[in-house]
């Protein structure tokens, strides 16, 4: 038998649900090194992180994690990037390890609960992004940093300056996790989602989008104009994905339900001080927990341990003990959400008068022996991700000119500009609902 076929292969592949099949070669450098970082504990600790958050309480096979999607990311990173290099080889070759390390990396810093969702409603200061995590792990962590180091003691700083979208990098560079328009990052969880959701509204044809990139003479990240029907293709999936999924009124709802929770617990802590609230109201908070109720950044305040331990089940731990909390707010909001009694929306919008209608509802929600501060809900996210900056990602033409793609795609243009929904809603407890005397 040949001792060729005896050798082991360099290919190492992963079942998605997505792609079917996430292959990586351990012979090539930037491939080597996802499955090097694969391994640690960081990265291996997203399998504990909901991709999705209350999004499984709506579409109930959303329970999958940041782990998958942050695979599938470093996946059509190096895809992508295999493409570009056979077009500009060097450029490529300067930077392909950091982009694949930065790939998988993008998304370390996520904690629970559900990802963006812990972002919000940790966050007393605007400052925290869980970006900022990711740069102090990809810096601080000894097994990640050891990685990185072995393949070039300067990659590390590469890695962050990619991930901070720092102009010590080409532009392409970032582009290719968090440029404008379509990205490796919002490439992956629109197909990975709507599959996750059990919708269709997410999928687009991805390996045409990636075949067509290019580099252009300035380092940005272009699209060849023949794939423009490609990259409008993607824009509906996205804006789709928001509008029927993301934006959900339930999840919504939901969202706004878990932030009072947290918001009636740094209120008893307030009030009686932290160690004094735990006693007298049975309320259990680890050490971590104790710390960033209290944090006022809390991405900068707690140590890499702390933050190491929010994962989902973390949280759900304490959610079940404040089942049991003495406070009656406290208990009745964590079971709501531990047994999916979850708050009904009505649309503040329909009402002839809404701020009179508001005021309608925090009374009668009163009178029910209801808090209105944590039982009557404005919401007003939906659309929210319109007003993001966001970059119009660039077309190279046919006679070489490059130009923004909201110049040749009117429905591009129209999805970039649409003006964010003004949509609200209320949130409230159904025996509300019922009095206020809505169906629906």
């Amino acid at each position: 038998m040949s001792n060729s076929l005896l050798r082991p292969s360099s290919n190492v592949r992963f079942a998605d649900v997505a792609h079917q099949t996430l292959l990586f070669d351990s012979a090539i450098d930037c491939e080597r090194a996802i499955l090097e970082l694969l391994d640690t504990p960081w990265v291996q600790r997203l399998r504990r992180v909901s991709q999705t958050g209350n999004t499984r309480l709506v579409y109930m096979f959303a329970e999958h994690s940041r782990f998958g999607h942050s695979l599938g990311v470093a996946f059509l990173a190096t895809s992508l990037m295999r493409n570009l290099k056979r077009h500009s080889p060097e450029k490529v070759a300067t930077h392909e390890t950091a982009v694949a390390a930065a790939a998988l990396l993008h998304d370390v810093g996520h904690v629970a609960p559900g990802s963006h969702l812990g972002e919000r409603i940790w966050s007393k200061k605007k400052a925290n992004k869980h970006e900022y995590i990711s740069t102090r792990v990809t810096l601080e962590d000894d097994d990640i940093r050891r990685i990185l180091d072995n393949f070039d003691p300067g990659l590390a700083m590469q890695v962050v300056n990619i991930l901070g979208e720092s102009p010590e990098v080409p532009p392409w560079t970032k582009s290719i996790i968090s440029g404008g328009g379509w990205n490796a990052d919002r490439g992956n969880w629109a197909i990975v989602d709507s599959a996750m959701c059990a919708v269709s509204y997410g999928r687009y044809n991805v390996a045409a989008l990636i075949d067509s990139f290019r580099i252009s003479d300035d380092d940005e990240l272009v699209l060849l104009e023949n794939r423009t029907d490609a990259l409008v293709h993607f824009f509906v999936a996205r804006d789709s994905m928001y509008r029927q999924v993301y934006q959900h009124r339930v999840l919504q709802s939901t969202d706004a339900h878990t932030a009072c929770i947290i918001k009636r617990l740094r209120a008893l802590i307030e009030e009686e001080g932290l160690e004094s609230a735990k006693e007298r109201y049975n309320i259990f908070c680890d050490q971590t927990m104790s710390a960033v109720v209290s944090a006022g950044n809390y991405s900068a305040d707690l140590s890499l341990d702390q933050l190491f331990t929010m994962t989902e089940s973390w949280w759900q731990y304490h959610i079940d003990s404040w089942c049991c909390a003495e406070d009656p707010i406290l208990k009745d909001l964590s079971l709501r959400l531990r047994d999916r009694r979850l708050l009904k929306t009505i649309r503040l919008d329909d009402e002839a008068d809404p701020e009179q209608f508001l005021a309608t509802a925090r009374d009668i929600a009163s009178n029910m022996g209801y808090d209105p501060e944590y039982y009557v809900i404005l919401i007003r996210e939906k659309g929210k991700h319109r007003a993001k900056s966001e970059d119009v990602p660039l077309v190279l033409l046919d006679n070489g000119t490059v130009v923004p793609a909201t110049e040749i795609e009117p429905m591009i243009h129209d999805i970039m500009k649409r003006a964010a929904s003004r949509s609200s809603w209320l949130a409230v407890p159904a025996e509300v609902k019922q009095k206020i005397g809505r169906l629906r």
